[in-house]
């Protein structure tokens, strides 16, 4: 079995990290990053495009970028969109994905829905020159022994399906689950199923009180300019270590976030924990600022690893969107993007 070692210490594996997701802090600026149910939840077209620096003082640093659109269909009760995400780890390990989504709703009675959203992706992973086989690995980190090991392959494609579905009350709160990589498709290189791609489960909560209801401001909240909201997240996800059937670690990460909105002003605040025993528990504190100006919204996210110190222990994060409303009405709906 070709076991490929990352080139950084204190890491996972390259293979490892091939069988885990990409994630972002701020998941609400691309809804269906977290469920494919939240297509098209601003009732509007929408683009946004996100960018993260993971440990960017280091060798290390990942960046991820995703690019997406999706637009609600308000008399056919549907939504579609589509996203492109490409991760960079260490630029040696490099992740593709191209997404389509579909979510379709389901009107309870005023007020109340249900979302009911599907994601067929194609993924494209592939690694450049710069790893190091295990067995290359001379002692205190360096690797200049020749390796044992030929990989003829240096890529993986495959095809992948998602599923989530959530409960909506008039977009003030919402609350979904979804599961994303049903199929478990195969992901390693020379031997395809040396490593899986695990099921990720997602399971969010949402929720916007408007501060001028007071004003007479219900039923026209679009014309409001001043917000509450959080939300709360909890994902897990089973990945292969080494490609090992017998070493398996359980990713599983909560994040809680608040934040407000003073037109044209937005503020947040998160802690995001990573139970993840391999890392030890991780801890992350984060916090937002951003601004919208007639539809266009743009955020800067500040991470900061207050578990540990020494490695690099911060991350930024940016984001654009912008929204277009429907002909036939002259405001969208207003959500939670944080």
């Amino acid at each position: 079995m070709k076991r490929i070692a990352s080139i950084f210490a204190g890491v996972l594996m390259a293979a490892s990290a091939a069988a885990q997701d990409f994630t972002f802090t701020n998941n609400n600026v691309i809804p269906f990053s977290l469920n494919p149910a939240m297509v098209g939840n601003a009732n509007a077209m929408r683009f946004g495009i996100n960018h993260r620096m993971q440990w960017p003082t280091l060798d290390n640093s990942y960046t991820t970028t995703r690019i997406s659109y999706d637009q609600n269909f308000y008399k056919q009760m549907a939504s579609l969109g589509f996203s492109y995400t490409r991760d960079n780890q260490a630029n040696v390990f490099k992740q593709n994905e191209l997404a389509a989504v579909y979510s379709h709703n389901i009107r309870l009675e005023d007020e109340y829905f249900v979302r009911l959203g599907v994601q067929l992706a194609f993924n494209y992973n592939y690694y450049d020159s710069g790893l190091t086989f295990d067995d290359s690995y001379a002692g205190e980190g360096q690797n200049t022994l020749p390796t044992n090991d030929e990989v003829t392959e240096n890529h993986a494609a495959f095809m992948d399906f998602s599923f989530g579905a959530a409960f909506v009350w008039d977009n003030r709160l919402t609350v979904g689950g979804s599961v994303y990589h049903i199929g478990q498709p195969n992901n390693g290189f020379d031997e395809k199923e040396a490593s899986q791609l695990g099921r990720r489960y997602v399971f969010h909560v949402n929720y916007m009180q408007d501060l001028e209801s007071r004003a007479g401001l219900w039923g026209r909240r679009s014309e409001s300019g001043t917000y509450l909201f959080g939300s709360a997240n909890y994902q897990q996800q089973s990945v292969d270590v080494q490609g090992s059937e017998d070493d398996k670690r359980v990713f599983r990460m909560a994040a809680i976030n608040l934040g407000c909105m003073t037109n044209p002003v937005l503020f947040g605040v998160a802690d995001k924990i990573d139970f993840t025993q391999s890392y030890g528990g991780l801890n992350v504190l984060s916090f937002m600022v951003g601004a919208n100006y007639k539809g266009l919204q743009a955020y800067y996210i500040f991470d900061l690893y207050t578990s540990k110190k020494d490695n690099g222990s911060w991350s930024h994060e940016f984001a654009i969107v912008y929204v277009i409303p429907p002909k036939h009405y002259r405001y969208s709906c207003p959500v939670v993007y944080w």
